[in-house]
């Protein structure tokens, strides 16, 4: 699979360039694309890189693993693979990033489950002069040597532009299913969501941001109670693959014209793509956050300075489509083997 063609076939959504922007500590940051980034030359020496994502139960970060597996196959890498079974266990999580320190690997990939609880443990990381790449999912400040992510904000509001706009008519009854409240994700995207839904005053959230937790039974329970509570809703938000999943099987279950729009995918979403119970869905580059996250902590350890933020592309894949080269790419950064 040549992952530079997947990149040039992602979203135009995303300004290509490098450019300046302000973190959260005041200081200016470079910002990157993926076609930015220095493709370092074969280590002449034998690195160990561990990736630590925030579970081992979803698609989505096996996609993940995925492009770290290819990464470090062509460069001689090994590369380790730790998560928790649970996306919600951070006590596991921040056990694993002190695990790895202490066995002395020489680069570490993480997803953050929680912005702020991981800096303590990111810090002993780069006090041990292992340099440390973030993806999806970063730190509060970034900290890390580099992150590399969907401008989920961005991503979300122009989701919520489209949704309004092609689905709702602009007007009409919203509920947002998220994961957790705590992964900058999980902050991010219904934040995103909400802003792109400010410019249609006449759509309306109804009840809170409701947490699925990642489980795909809690979704459908949750939806079921919507569906219940609010009979003129039109559009259910999931926030991920699994508060997308949840929504999209319980409302093919009760043969409602609710319709849902969402984040991420994996086969059995894709099903829901097809049958219109999915209308919109933002694919991000799961392959390429792995990939490119073994190729910044080869360039750092070369001695070559990386952008501190690095933003991947994203599509936004629709039932119309779903049948095209570009939307077959970029499922194909989640499942590989994908055929349409």
């Amino acid at each position: 699979m040549n992952k530079r063609n997947l990149q040039n076939l992602m979203s135009p959504l995303i300004i290509p360039g490098v450019v300046l922007v302000m973190l959260a500590s005041g200081a200016l940051a470079q910002v990157a694309t993926v076609q930015d980034i220095h493709l370092p030359a074969t280590p002449s020496k034998h690195y160990t890189f561990e990736l630590i994502t925030k579970s081992n139960a979803s698609p989505y970060w096996l996609a993940v693993k995925e492009g770290v597996d290819a990464a470090a196959a062509k460069y001689g890498v090994t590369a380790k693979f730790e998560a928790p079974a649970n996306g919600l266990d951070l006590a596991a999580q921040i056990g694993m990033v002190n695990n790895a320190v202490t066995a002395g690997v020489d680069g570490i990939i993480l997803a953050a489950q929680n912005p702020e609880a991981l800096l303590n443990p990111v810090r002993n990381v780069l006090n041990a002069n292992i340099p440390l790449v973030t993806v999806d999912s970063g730190l509060k400040p970034n900290i890390a040597d580099s992150f590399l992510a969907t401008s989920n904000v961005e991503a979300a509001a122009a989701l919520a532009r489209y949704t309004a706009t092609h689905l709702m008519g602009k007007s009409g009854q919203y509920a947002i299913i998220d994961f957790n409240h705590t992964a900058s994700t999980g902050i991010e995207r219904p934040k995103g969501f909400e802003l792109g839904m400010k410019d249609f005053p006449s759509a309306k959230r109804v009840g809170p941001v409701l947490y699925s937790e990642n489980s795909l039974s809690k979704g459908i329970s949750l939806t079921n109670n919507l569906l219940t509570e609010y009979p003129n809703l039109k559009i259910i938000f999931g926030a991920n693959d699994r508060s997308a999943l949840g929504p999209a099987t319980a409302i093919a279950a009760a043969g409602s014209k609710v319709q849902v729009v969402g984040f991420d995918a994996d086969l059995g979403e894709i099903k829901y793509v097809k049958s219109g119970i999915i209308q919109a869905s933002i694919l991000q580059s799961p392959y390429d956050m792995g990939y490119y996250g073994v190729v910044e902590l080869l360039d750092i350890l070369q001695g070559h300075t990386v952008p501190k933020v690095i933003t991947t592309p994203y599509f936004l894949l629709t039932p119309s489509n779903l049948n095209t080269p570009e939307a077959t790419r970029a499922i194909q950064q989640y499942a590989p083997s994908y055929k349409p």
